[in-house]
């Protein structure tokens, strides 16, 4: 015996660890495989071409490590196991992605990640959603999600912080050209006098329009 724990002891802790690292090291190959296949595209140089692709890798992360939907296998301990359905909540006024891995049979939720954006940060779906899920599965979070570059493009679907023509900070949801805006629907057509005047972008999710 060793520290009270017999050899049966020993073992099973050690079984239950390799159990553990084996799952960890499966769901760290999906998003390896998904960062090199977006990754072998030709190299950029801009921010916004950097976060553009980090978004995508995000957005791959969450399709694989979700199983493509189908929800994912939570081990309970080391001989039990729970299917388990990924839920996101998303709150745009607290800026943040919880992701809950809720039962499929029993509805009781097994684990819990958060992800909040920093007060100066843009906020992202895509990459809040990549946050959250991988520390509601114990898995690390990748640097390039925790210090993505901000982005510097307006692009429709953009919420986006603009000083007014009296000096006040205004904000409003970029929108086409062809769409109808009128001072009461906080919307700014890509063209706008709101969109020349940007003091930042603060949310680029763009899910409105396909995350396009």
């Amino acid at each position: 015996m060793k520290n009270g724990k017999t050899r049966y002891d020993l073992a099973v802790e050690n079984a239950r660890e390799a159990i553990k690292e084996l799952r960890l090291a499966a769901y760290e190959q999906g998003y390896e495989d998904a960062r090199r296949q977006l990754n072998a595209k030709a190299p950029t140089v801009s921010a916004q071409a950097r976060r553009d692709e980090i978004v995508e890798i995000a957005r791959a992360d969450v399709e694989k490590l979700t199983n493509y939907g189908d929800g994912v296998r939570y081990e309970t301990d080391m001989w039990s196991f729970a299917m388990c359905d990924v839920e996101f909540v998303i709150n745009r006024d607290k800026r943040t992605v919880v992701t809950l891995l809720r039962g499929v049979r029993t509805g009781f939720v097994y684990a819990k990640g958060i992800a909040k954006a920093a007060p100066d940060d843009c906020f992202n779906v895509h990459i809040g959603k990549a946050i959250a899920l991988r520390r509601a599965l114990g898995l690390s979070v990748p640097d390039e999600y925790l210090n993505a570059p901000q982005p510097t493009e307006v692009r429709v679907g953009d919420v986006i912080v603009y000083r007014g023509a009296l000096g006040t900070l205004k904000t409003a949801t970029v929108v086409p050209n062809s769409e109808s805006v009128w001072k009461s629907n906080n919307k700014a057509a890509l063209n706008s006098y709101a969109v020349d005047h940007v003091i930042r972008i603060i949310d680029d999710s763009r899910e409105e329009v396909g995350g396009e």
